[in-house]
């Protein structure tokens, strides 16, 4: 519904974004359909989107190229728009890495989860560097006096998510 909205408003830049989220997710849904796993659901949060595959059975290998998909989508995109239109070629690039960071609930630590499966010790490691991760943006946030309480929110659903147990 909010998606309907920012699309018939006149804010340019909320349209842009809207794209870029899609085009990162539709970039996981070619790879799920590609390796058979198809798209079982689709969920809304908070935060963003997930899409679940219709198959649990998926190898290593096959996992990390679909989590891998949606951040190489929007990377992909940046460069093709760097020349172009250097706004949404940025938008891309900061979608892009935004989602390579290591955090459990984003592309790049579940991929990381996929590569360390069998390494809980390893895997415990990471949780704790992603909640000093989330602590240090807090405070580079204070220390600049950056007043956007959307970081600091971020940073503190982020580490919080680390807490989460995993369902699969």
């Amino acid at each position: 519904m909010l998606a309907l909205v920012f699309l018939q408003s006149e804010n340019v830049i909320m349209r842009k974004i809207l794209l870029v989220c899609l085009l990162h997710e539709l970039g996981h849904g070619l790879v799920m359909c590609l390796t058979g796993a198809g798209v079982r659901e689709i969920k809304l949060h908070a935060t963003g989107m997930q899409m679940l595959t219709n198959s649990y059975l998926l190898s290593t290998g096959q996992a990390f190229c679909i989590y891998f998909s949606g951040p190489a989508v929007n990377l992909l995109f940046a460069i093709l728009f760097w020349n172009i239109n250097l706004e949404t070629a940025m938008l891309h690039a900061s979608m892009g890495i935004f989602n390579l960071l290591p955090y459990k609930i984003l592309d790049g630590g579940a991929m990381l989860h996929c590569v360390l499966e069998n390494k809980s010790e390893l895997l415990k490691i990471l949780n704790i560097v992603c909640v000093l991760l989330s602590v240090a943006v807090i405070l580079a946030g204070y220390y600049y006096h950056i007043k956007n309480p959307v970081i600091y929110l971020m940073a503190v659903y982020l580490a919080i998510s680390e807490f989460m147990i995993d369902k699969s």
